[in-house]
């Protein structure tokens, strides 16, 4: 079942007009639970690595054989936004990177020791000490990217049990 037909339906007047009040039934789409399932064991889980053109509609179809599930993968991993909670592909992510940063997208973000740490510019370093990898804008964001690669999904076992709380949640 589609997200929006577990929303209550509440009276709301369209027109916010004192003079002439009419009152419609409309879902209250403002309402919201977040993640309060009684979800604490790792097993209702299985780790899903995201490809380029993965979309939670297909996965949803493909897990769980309902596409209109999709919401249920967004909200096991706390993600609101599918357009940048979801991870974009390579292409999009080239094009947002030019968006962001136009005329600079090899430029220095910041440089990172060998353990993966921020340090500070190296030429404030001494001469003997060991230079930093520098990490691009581009290279930012792509590990900013991939960072959303790896998400949790519900086992399909769990899906009515967690679908029959979230009712009892939303209402």
């Amino acid at each position: 079942m589609a997200y929006f037909d577990y929303l209550p339906i509440i009276g709301y007047d369209v027109r916010g007009d004192k003079n002439k009040i009419r009152v419609e039934l409309i879902t209250n789409i403002l309402i919201r639970v977040r993640k309060k399932l009684n979800i604490v064991n790792a097993a209702l889980f299985e780790q899903y690595f995201i490809s380029d053109g993965d979309r939670a509609e297909t996965l949803a179809y493909e897990i769980y054989g309902d596409s209109t599930l999709h919401w249920i993968i967004m909200y096991a991993n706390y993600m609101t936004n599918p357009y940048y909670d979801w991870p974009l592909t390579y292409f999009d992510l080239q094009k947002f990177v030019a968006k962001k940063y136009p005329d600079n997208t090899n430029g220095v973000h910041h440089y990172e020791d060998e353990d993966g740490y921020i340090v500070d510019n190296p030429e404030n370093r001494p001469a003997n000490a060991i230079y930093p990898k520098i990490i691009t804008n581009f290279l930012y964001e792509e590990m900013m990217n991939d960072s959303k690669r790896v998400i949790n999904i519900i086992r399909k076992e769990y899906i009515n049990q967690i679908l029959q709380e979230f009712k009892l949640l939303i209402t």
